[in-house]
């Protein structure tokens, strides 16, 4: 049943283009199987916390920020705003690396392609301001896309990423709920979609120690997600 309820169905693969599994070069590294940790929804202090926690532990994970918690390009930015910018800085220098999440948080399927292709290009330049280094990889927010959408990001030098397996952690009522749902779920090669702002974010930072525990014990470990900048789009 979980496998029914979290890991995203084949007909989405097949509709929407983008990556919803790592490379096959990647899911394998070093002999160990590998796993991509992304995060959707920040910039946010629980944000840093996971990602502080993350590299305590010597691992790293793409954070998909929002670019509506930064100040647009030529406007004085509020305190949060500021506050914003200073912690996506400091997930890149922990060695995180930043995704784009769009602009305004919008169900992009009811959008015309030039509205996505808006939200898209000012999402990567406000994000590029903040981090010190414009993303490389997007994610709709609520995956919300359409087959006619396909492309769009890739116009503006963007790489469209999904994901194989959902945590289902936002909103969910307790950490070892989020634990739970992934047990004898993931396997190599999957991206994995958690939250680390929203409802539900306390628990999803408190799961983490058990989610790379799972990772553990079935010799997986996270990917650096900077070696996906490697590969050829």
């Amino acid at each position: 049943m979980r496998r029914l309820l979290y890991r995203s169905p084949c007909w989405r693969r097949a509709l929407y283009h983008g990556l919803w599994r790592l490379p096959s070069r990647l899911s394998y590294v070093d002999g160990r199987g590998r796993v991509l940790l992304s995060f959707d929804d920040g910039p946010s202090e629980n944000s840093l916390r996971i990602g502080e926690e993350l590299a305590r532990r010597g691992q790293r994970a793409l954070f998909f920020l929002r670019a509506d918690r930064l100040a647009a390009p030529g406007r004085t930015a509020t305190s949060s705003q500021r506050r914003c910018a200073e912690i996506c800085g400091a997930l890149l220098r922990r060695g995180h690396l930043p995704g784009n999440h769009g602009l305004d948080h919008l169900r992009l399927a009811l959008r015309s392609p030039a509205t996505v292709r808006e939200q898209i290009a000012e999402a990567a330049e406000r994000l590029g301001i903040a981090c010190g280094r414009r993303p490389v990889f997007f994610r709709p927010p609520f995956g919300s896309w359409a087959p006619w959408l396909n492309g769009q990001p890739e116009r503006l030098g963007q790489r469209s990423m999904f994901w194989s397996v959902g945590a289902g952690d936002y909103g969910a009522s307790s950490a070892s709920l989020v634990v739970e749902r992934l047990r004898g779920l993931l396997r190599a090669g999957d991206i994995l979609l958690l939250h680390c702002t929203g409802r539900g974010e306390s628990h999803t930072a408190a799961a983490l120690p058990g989610i790379l525990d799972l990772l553990e014990d079935r010799d997986l470990a996270p990917l650096d997600p900077r070696l996906l900048l490697e590969e050829s789009p």
